[in-house]
């Protein structure tokens, strides 16, 4: 006999397809001892009459309030009094309510106040359920009605007609109601949270109403790889790019539900609903990640449709899905089985739905070409996942305007998609006999006689030095681009330089740590061509300035700091690396007494402490042999 002192119930309460039912089910596996008992329908078998017929003409036409309503809180009786010591439901006694009252809107045309105050007096008239300490938790998208109603209706997996959206518009105008009058004990505004997000956010309330259920690992992973595709397609080859050339820890699927299966007792994790997989996969990912503090893991290999497509929905835009895609007659040159082995394991992937993956994944990576091709894909897919892409705002420049007019409509055509003014060019930082005019030109395509014939045919100011980098739309959405072009990309963001922008083009936007890793990667060319600069017979002042100012900036932003103006960057240098002692000669003496052979030596010895400072940081204090 179960003590009303100590029973509690928790329900989850909102409109259709708000989650309920999802989040009550994982819930639960965290409550020892705790009973789902879901729905009022599988507590009264006159459910099962009423839906052997027209089950939607019964509810909206055929039935009477009062009749409606004593089914539906009948069965919530009988399922209390059959519920464990904590019972877990779904749609608990004020939700009920609603969807009576919502009902009598809709089928008797009472307002949405008026049919749940006739409800609510029909309710007094009814057997009671169990008393029981009770937690009402009601999962809400949207605080506005019309909004709560849409939301679900958009969530509908099958068509729906103008009597239920009547209703969950009512539905929803009901609970809002509720919710004015503190019929539920804790609102959780979700919007379109990620599942996981909404469970750790109904764990952590619960427990303030002493329901203490195991918390899950809160991490801070950046992304979720889910690798899929068909026998020999490739998810292997990819996981291993992913590993070996961007650090991403790689997990494979079946060891992790093997090793879920094992911490709760069950033999086969695959006789697990695929929702529960894709959840006891997260639990394992969160533990893995808690423990290995790992930012970024894949795993592989997705093979069934229903638990990828819920994963996905678990976690979100943290978890991105990659399908690596090949013919069959590709797979099989390369498979080390016989045809008749590979064709029986696509068979069983076709009936997991491995091959609908394609549909729901984020990214479809061709592997039918060379492992090159591959390196590139796996490399673009990773570089460029997380940018945002935004239009660009052409700015007006304060310098050289006529010759930058002029020069883009020299180089602008249909193909064309941005052309920016880079470095000082256009800026208030341009600086007469120094600076140089540079163009940086994004083309759909970029043939050898266009770039003759256009680029080579542009006049250039007397006296002037004038460079033009040109890069396809698929070397920028790539980000197949050295730092100064994700440095412009960056500053473009920002409305500077921006010449010409072609209607509809998005341009990405790489994060300052884009700007940081590619600059390092360039290190090593920046440090032999300074020595060589330095070696040569004739010292060219301007270049050797140049790639001082380089070296300092490349370091400044390894430290978390960007900056474009030549003497921010240097004075900036000096405060935060002293030990350089690097001491160049100020910009205008170097333009003005460039000849001088003082001014010379001084910039050649802050050069040459600079080049020996960037020797000594890396050192390690020892490694053994």
């Amino acid at each position: 006999m179960i003590s009303n002192v100590d029973a509690r119930v928790v329900s989850l309460n909102g409109v259709d397809n708000v989650g309920k039912t999802t989040q009550l089910a994982w819930l639960s596996r965290s409550l020892p001892g705790a009973h789902l008992v879901g729905t009022v329908d599988r507590w009264d078998t006159r459910w099962q009459q009423v839906a052997s017929g027209d089950f939607a003409q019964w509810w909206f036409v055929a039935s009477t309030t009062p009749e409606h309503t004593g089914l539906v809180l009948g069965s919530h009786a009988a399922r209390r009094a059959g519920s464990g010591q904590l019972a877990l439901e779904d749609r608990g006694l004020p939700m009920l309510l609603a969807t009576c009252a919502a009902t009598a809107v809709v089928k008797d045309g009472f307002s949405p106040a008026d049919a749940l105050h006739l409800v609510e007096n029909i309710a007094t008239d009814l057997p009671v359920a169990e008393h029981r300490r009770e937690v009402h938790v009601l999962l809400r998208r949207s605080p506005d009605p019309a909004r709560e109603a849409h939301q679900a209706l958009r969530r509908e997996p099958r068509s729906t007609d103008r009597r239920y959206v009547a209703y969950q518009h009512a539905l929803a105008e009901v609970v809002s109601l509720q919710v004015a009058r503190g019929d539920y004990h804790t609102v959780l505004e979700i919007e379109d949270a990620p599942i996981l997000d909404v469970q750790n956010r109904l764990r952590e309330h619960l427990r303030g109403f002493g329901v203490h259920a195991g918390a899950l690992p809160v991490v801070a992973l950046d992304r979720l790889w889910v690798l899929a595709g068909m026998s020999e397609s490739g998810k292997s080859s990819v996981g291993e790019l992913l590993r070996d050339e961007l650090g991403v820890t790689r997990l494979k699927i079946g060891y992790l539900l093997d090793v879920a299966a094992l911490r709760a007792g069950e033999i086969d994790p695959y006789a697990w609903s695929e929702s529960e997989q894709a959840e006891r996969l997260t639990e394992e990912v969160l533990r893995f990640a808690e423990t290995t503090k790992a930012r970024t893991i894949s795993v592989e290999s997705a093979h069934r449709f229903e638990a990828t497509a819920h994963l996905k929905r678990v976690w979100g835009e943290h978890c991105q899905v990659a399908y690596v895609d090949a013919d069959s007659a590709v797979r099989a040159s390369r498979a080390a089985e016989t045809e008749v082995r590979l064709r029986a394991r696509d068979e069983t992937k076709h009936e997991r739905g491995a091959d609908r993956i394609v549909d729901i994944a984020d990214h479809v990576i061709d592997n039918t070409g060379s492992l090159a091709a591959l390196k590139l894909a796996v490399h673009r897919l990773v570089a460029t996942a997380d940018l945002q892409h935004v239009a660009l705002d052409t700015s007006d420049p304060v310098t050289h305007a006529e010759w930058l007019r002029q020069a883009s409509d020299h180089i602008v055509d249909e193909q064309v998609a941005l052309v920016l003014a880079t470095g000082t060019t256009g800026t208030a930082g341009w600086r007469d006999r120094w600076s140089d005019l540079d163009l940086l030109v994004v083309r759909d395509t970029a043939p050898a006689d266009w770039l003759r014939r256009t680029l080579g045919a542009l006049p250039i100011p007397d006296g002037i030095k004038m460079g033009i980098s040109t890069f396809t739309t698929s070397d920028i959405d790539a980000l197949r681009v050295p730092p100064r072009v994700v440095q412009s990309l960056r500053r473009a963001a920002q409305g500077v330089g921006v010449i010409y922008h072609r209607p509809g083009y998005r341009v990405p936007v790489p994060v300052s740590a884009h700007g940081d890793r590619t600059s390092r990667g360039e290190l090593g060319l920046i440090l032999m061509t300074t020595r060589r600069l330095l070696a040569a017979p004739m010292f060219d002042v301007r270049a050797v300035h140049k790639h001082l100012v380089l070296l300092a900036k490349i370091l400044l932003r390894a430290d978390g700091y960007h900056f474009d103006d030549v003497e921010d960057v240097l004075a900036v240098f000096r405060d935060l690396h002293p030990d350089a002692a690097c001491d160049p000669p100020v910009l205008d003496d170097l333009i003005d007494r460039s000849d001088d052979p003082a001014v010379r030596q001084r910039l050649l010895e802050a050069a040459d402490r600079l080049l020996s400072y960037v020797d000594r940081l890396d050192h390690i204090v020892r490694t053994s042999a």
